[in-house]
């Protein structure tokens, strides 16, 4: 899934590109909040969802920056709470 490269990118496109990277296991523990200066934030449900996304960073943020773009995302911020 490659989103257009405009200025905005929609809420439902990245979480549509986010349960396309980590699956609909993953999609129901992980949910994306906001992109905001060139970093996703992403609320996980429990230590466990955040240790797995975290060793999982890298590829994540591969397959994000192929879809959107190099100069759109740099960074993944994992953090526990609920959604």
């Amino acid at each position: 899934m490659e989103i257009e490269k405009r200025q905005e990118i929609s809420e439902d496109e990245i979480s549509g590109l986010w349960k396309d990277l980590v699956g609909e296991t993953g999609f129901k523990h992980s949910k994306p909040e906001r992109l905001k200066k060139k970093a996703l934030t992403v609320r996980v449900d429990s230590s466990a969802w955040l240790q797995e996304l975290t060793l999982r960073k890298h590829p994540l943020l591969k397959g994000l920056k192929r879809a959107l773009g190099k100069d759109r995302i740099c960074e993944i911020h994992f953090k526990i709470g609920e959604f």
